[in-house]
């Protein structure tokens, strides 16, 4: 965890924008309404969690998406990350989010079961060596008609798909901590990528790999999340996916954290 935290630290410092990302909050509260979220929560008390909340704008910019779409009671806010960001924006939050800082590669959160109405992990597997710990984790903490929503660079994005055509390396996949232009293809692209700093991206996925990767952990697959907007979310850079918790069964995938 001192290496994890020390990189992180060093990377928030380096780019005062990492951790500060913008997603298409529209698409992502029609997915919510398609998959029946948004109705039933109308009359509740909710309680979100955002794991590895960075500065807190994707959680701002979400909570605002709410009300904005109708009477929503938003009770509590939870954030979770391995380092608290300078310059975040967690005290522009109404109510003001209850902040724990550690690690989520392996390590048990610390939420009792079922509490949670809304889940949000964005671009965090990806950094992950345990990925079902903490999948688990989060089918774990979710309340049985609430909802997670998971989201990692798409390795199979269209662009990626001609880039390999080339023998080229795929946008979001990092092969060392120093330099994000290994691989690149064609000249322009690689010479563009070399400002940018590795966040430090251990795993790659496609539509289907996280479909399958969360369905073994416990979840029902019930919609995608375009992330920057537009049609097609599987063939999108940036990929989202909306899950409900199937019920826990005895030596169930989903219940293998308890006895780790």
């Amino acid at each position: 965890m001192q290496v994890e935290s020390k990189f992180y630290e060093a990377l928030h410092s380096r780019d005062p924008e990492y951790g500060k990302s913008r997603y298409n909050i529209d698409c992502l509260l029609a997915s919510l309404a398609r998959c029946g979220w948004l109705e039933q929560t109308k009359s509740s008390k909710l309680h979100l969690l955002d794991i590895a909340c960075g500065k807190g704008q994707f959680l701002l910019d979400l909570t605002a998406g709410l009300r904005a779409r109708g009477p929503v009671s938003i009770d509590k806010i939870t954030v979770v990350d391995l380092v608290k960001a300078s310059g975040n924006v967690l005290d522009q939050l109404n109510p003001k989010p209850e902040f724990f800082q550690q690690s989520v590669d392996g390590q048990k959160l610390p939420f009792a079961d079922a509490t949670f109405d809304l889940v949000t992990c964005n671009h965090v597997l990806e950094h992950l060596f345990e990925t079902e710990f903490l999948v688990r984790e989060i089918r774990r903490i979710c309340r049985p008609n609430g909802v997670a929503v998971i989201s990692v660079p798409n390795c199979a994005a269209w662009m990626n798909r001609i880039a390999f055509l080339f023998g080229g390396q795929p946008l979001g996949s990092e092969v060392g901590t120093e330099a994000v232009d290994y691989g690149f293809w064609p000249g322009f692209m690689k010479d563009r990528l070399k400002k940018f700093n590795p966040s430090g991206h251990i795993r790659d996925f496609t539509p289907g790999s996280l479909h399958d990767l969360t369905a073994h952990c416990g979840f029902q697959p019930v919609g995608w999340w375009a992330q920057n907007g537009g049609m097609f979310p599987t063939l999108k850079r940036n990929l989202g996916i909306l899950l409900r918790p199937l019920p826990a069964t005895n030596g169930s995938a989903s219940g293998k954290n308890r006895t780790a």
